[in-house]
């Protein structure tokens, strides 16, 4: 009887540990999700939202329009071109140095004049060109206005330079464009090349069509397009092959599925990061790189500065990403404020085709399949032709800490929660 009523306490005292361990790990399980998706939104709601409203412009609006072409025969250059949309896009028409702009009377109050302290945006698809003969009698002509623009302005700095023959001073040869309304709804304009940062504007500007068009238009600072010259290009043939070019005397570009279609190649820079994203998984680069700035002193000044430590790396750096890299081990260099570091376009076509050239004593296997061969010789690059792989990684790893805060404002400062400078100039000491 004694057996019988031990063997059922054991019985027992299993079943009633199998419960406590069901128990913990629900527990457990439970605790997990709330640090991992509900306790950061309690404890630091800026974990869960993006890290300014610059990060969400540039991912929303600037790279779903901003779009790369692929090299094209005999040209090894690439082009790149911004897709506005009217009641979209934020266009600015400023006068610099040595660039002036003359318009018709009805459209001047787009202009911003050199010297004015407001900087007028629009939303309205309005261009810019060289001043064109008007094809019907009109009383505003811009080749004649052009014509008398330059010469007031070239005699008003020789008066502001009275001595500059002795001086031996080059007289400046000023850039007169025309602005006229195309009278279309979406056009395509010049971008400038490799726009790691946008045009951004916080202070003293202004919306003409007032702030109601779209959402980020309300926003304490916005991205805008400066001084948009249409995009045209021009067929020819290189070597019995098919190609084009930009013209400003050329062709319009129809529609976005003309700009991406396989004549032209073009891919926009949100198709790029996604396509590196994945590419960075595929190729396992988080093998031996991280993308995390530690909150550890070697962390924040590698990644900045002694004077000015970079910030760790936060939940809401990733937010656009479909996957986090944030990884273990550095095998390779910390690559979270790539963009900021390493910008230059032609250092990392070396750096894939050879590391051990671009950084002495790399282990890094050389990515040549990110480019294409060139047996005719016809490109001048020290390398193969970068292809879309190379640009999609390179697109990616260049949103690396140039998006944590707007181009006006320092992106470390304020953002340093080990108080790291005070560590370095002894100020605080470690635990």
């Amino acid at each position: 009887m004694k057996e019988k009523d031990h063997h059922d306490n054991f019985i027992h005292r299993i079943d009633r540990s199998a419960l406590w361990t069901i128990i913990g790990i629900i527990f457990l399980f439970s605790f997990s999700v709330f640090v991992v998706l509900i306790g950061p939104s309690y404890m630091d709601s800026t974990w869960v939202q993006p890290t300014s409203r610059y990060q969400v412009q540039m991912y929303e609006v600037s790279d779903p329009h901003y779009y790369i072409s692929s090299t094209t025969a005999g040209n090894p250059e690439l082009q790149f071109v911004q897709h506005l949309k009217e009641g979209l896009t934020l266009l600015a028409f400023q006068e610099i140095d040595v660039m002036r702009i003359t318009a018709p009377p009805e459209l001047e109050k787009y202009i911003t004049r050199l010297g004015d302290k407001t900087l007028k945006l629009t939303s309205k698809i309005l261009l810019l060109r060289k001043p064109q003969n008007p094809s019907s009698q009109t009383a505003f002509n811009p080749v004649k206005e052009e014509e008398a623009l330059r010469k007031k302005e070239q005699e008003l700095w020789e008066k502001n330079h009275a001595n500059w023959k002795e001086e031996k001073l080059v007289k400046p040869s000023f850039e007169i464009y025309e602005l006229y309304d195309p009278g279309i709804k979406e056009a395509f304009s010049v971008a400038a090349p490799d726009a790691i940062v946008e045009n951004w504007v916080d202070s003293d500007y202004i919306i003409l069509e007032g702030q109601s068009k779209q959402p980020y238009h309300s926003d304490p600072g916005v991205i805008y397009v400066s001084n948009p010259l249409e995009f045209r290009i021009s067929p020819y043939v290189f070597r019995d092959k098919k190609a084009w070019r930009y013209d400003p005397n050329g062709k319009a570009i129809k529609d976005v599925d003309e700009l991406k279609s396989h004549a032209l190649g073009f891919r926009s820079r949100q198709e790029l990061i996604h396509q590196g994203e994945h590419i960075y998984a595929i190729e396992g680069c988080w093998y031996c790189h991280t993308d995390q700035t530690r909150t550890l002193v070697q962390d924040v000044v590698l990644n900045g500065s002694d004077s000015y430590p970079a910030p760790p790396s936060s939940a809401n750096e990733y937010i656009y990403q479909e996957i986090t890299f944030p990884g273990t081990r550095r095998i390779g260099p910390d690559l979270s404020r790539t963009g900021i570091k390493r910008f230059s376009r032609d250092w990392h076509k070396g750096h894939f085709w050879a590391p051990k050239t671009a950084s002495q004593g790399s282990i890094m296997p050389a990515f040549r399949h990110f480019f294409d061969d060139d047996p005719r010789g016809t490109s001048r690059n020290p390398t193969g032709v970068p292809n879309y792989q190379f640009e999609a990684i390179y697109q990616y790893l260049m949103t690396k800490g140039t998006r944590i805060t707007p181009p006006t404002q320092a992106w470390w400062l304020g953002k340093d929660p080990i108080k790291t400078l005070e560590i370095i100039e002894g100020r605080k000491k470690l635990p």
